[in-house]
């Protein structure tokens, strides 16, 4: 099956857009990581129509996808361990920010074939000088 760039772009898309989204349940986050681990596979059947070695544009979309497919996959997979609210990333069902296991960044890493590890960083909340004070970490309301 040849599958044009454009077509699994989308995918991709309405996938992000609907399972990871500002509001986030462990429900969507299990069914995204489902769909966009289906569509990275499809990855393995693009097809790229033009043949031109000179102003490619359906190649250098197809290389921009594999790179953005990686990302989405990152970005899924973080999403759904991340058990809290923060900043822009809101559960629904934890809706709290949870500082005692969460404050610290996620560093993810995803293979060659999609498959995400993941390892997590202190966040230095203090400023490299005395001139500025550093702003405590605080809860986002609106």
């Amino acid at each position: 099956m040849d599958t044009p760039t454009a077509q699994l772009r989308l995918q991709m898309q309405k996938t992000m857009q609907a399972d990871a989204a500002v509001f986030r349940t462990a429900e969507t986050l299990e069914q995204g990581c489902r769909k966009i681990d289906e569509i990275n596979a499809q990855f393995a059947d693009i097809h790229v129509t033009d043949r031109s070695l000179v102003w490619n544009s359906d190649l250098i979309e197809t290389f921009e996808l594999d790179n953005l497919l990686s990302q989405a996959v990152g970005t899924m997979h973080s999403a759904a361990q991340r058990t809290e609210t923060r900043g822009g990333h809101a559960r629904e069902d934890f809706p709290e920010r949870d500082d005692v296991n969460w404050m610290k960044h996620t560093l993810v890493t995803v293979d060659d074939k999609g498959v995400c590890s993941f390892d997590h960083r202190t966040v230095h909340s203090n400023t490299l000088t005395d001139e500025v004070e550093s702003v405590p970490p605080a809860k986002r309301v609106y």
